[in-house]
């Protein structure tokens, strides 16, 4: 299999970014790190390490993660490594160096190294990244990286906030990967967190909402979908209703590599029609879904959503599809099959909703009396 070139040159393009000095290469049938180096003699020159590693298609993202062992190595010893991290004889002698003192940067690179070996560039990955980078972003690059330094900006977060069990997790995760001893001390600082409730739609709520909605505005086919179908907001622009009272939609979650196709159940509140489908973005297909896009769009949707309604948030939109297919006696793993997670999840999170009013409905069905 031949190289592909179009990602050496990415994998080149990220090395640089995060500091790394030098460039990949493809020479005689194999990858070579190119850079100037000094040996444990004391010499330094410009050299090509051979990364061990066929120049082939595929194999491109552990040349990368090796260059990053590489300048692990070089920083524990000061010099270059012999022999090199990757050797099978150099794996018991390398994990027990003591590392040496690195900057935030120095660490950001590894972490970002880490985060993509193995691992797909999607739209959906680079927002997960995009997301640690926000937390990464509190520390100053260039200071030691340290435990009380993690500690500090961690705790400069306001406790009890989701803010600060991020800020933690993505701060453990990088002191981890530093080899930072104490890093746990971290667990301390999370302090407890939950999620704020969100406030569900009753049924009378969502008619009036559905009623009220501009006839040819971009997002009231939209909501008038979410409403009645119950799937993720960002799903919403790949939904094809059918006449049966089903739909097709593409699954959307961080987890998958690519949407996967699944069909919704439709559990109308009222007897409104449909407003005109003038949606202002679809995706039918896995290849045509951006995440960035989605997430463009849906948060415009949720401003507008939220300014019409006094702050209901789309998310609340599918919590109440949920309680309703529970209210009319849905089978749950079909309800959770048609909404796109596990019935553990439909259980863990919509079952505990169940409000006294429900229960009481319940009970007058079934002509209880004290």
């Amino acid at each position: 299999m031949e190289l592909d070139i179009a990602a050496l040159d990415e994998a080149n393009a990220s090395l640089k970014r995060r500091g790394f000095k030098g460039r990949l290469i493809a020479h005689n049938g194999a990858l070579y790190w190119r850079g100037t180096f000094t040996d444990a003699s004391g010499v330094r020159k410009d050299r090509r390490i051979h990364l061990g590693i066929p120049a082939q298609k595929g194999m491109v993202l552990e040349a990368e993660s090796r260059v990053v062992d590489l300048f692990a190595a070089i920083r524990q010893l000061g010099t270059l490594p012999d022999p090199l991290p990757w050797a099978s004889d150099s794996r018991k002698s390398s994990a027990s160096l003591s590392p040496k003192a690195m900057t935030v940067a120095e660490g950001v690179s590894l972490l970002e190294a880490d985060f993509w070996k193995n691992r797909e560039r999607t739209a959906a990955a680079e927002r997960t990244w995009q997301r640690l980078n926000l937390e990464l972003n509190r520390l100053p690059s260039q200071a030691t990286l340290t435990v009380p330094l993690l500690q500090s900006v961690a705790e400069s977060t306001k406790a009890g906030s989701r803010t600060r069990l991020e800020a933690c997790k993505v701060f453990k995760r990088l002191g981890r990967l530093a080899r930072l001893e104490g890093i746990e001390v971290l667990d301390e600082s999370r302090t407890s967190y939950s999620p704020q409730e969100r406030r569900t739609p009753s049924d009378e709520e969502l008619c009036d909402l559905i009623r009220n909605l501009p006839p040819h505005h971009h997002w009231s086919w939209p909501t008038w979908a979410l409403i009645t179908y119950g799937c993720r907001p960002a799903e919403v622009f790949s939904l094809r209703p059918d006449t049966d009272g089903t739909a097709q939609v593409l699954t959307v979650k961080l987890k998958r590599m690519r949407p996967a196709e699944r069909t919704a159940l439709a559990l109308p509140v009222g007897d409104s029609e449909a407003p005109e489908d003038n949606r202002c973005w679809r995706y039918s297909t896995a290849t045509e879904y951006d995440s960035f896009e989605a997430k463009r769009h849906t948060g415009a949707w949720g401003k507008w959503l939220g300014a019409r309604t006094g702050g209901l948030q789309l998310y609340a939109l599918r919590h109440a599809w949920a309680l309703r297919s529970i209210r009319r006696n849905i089978n749950p793993s079909l309800a959770a099959e048609t909404m796109g997670h596990s019935l553990e999840v439909h259980n863990n999170t919509y079952h505990r909703a169940l409000s006294k009013r429900d229960v009481a409905a319940v009970a007058a069905s079934l002509g209880n009396q004290c």
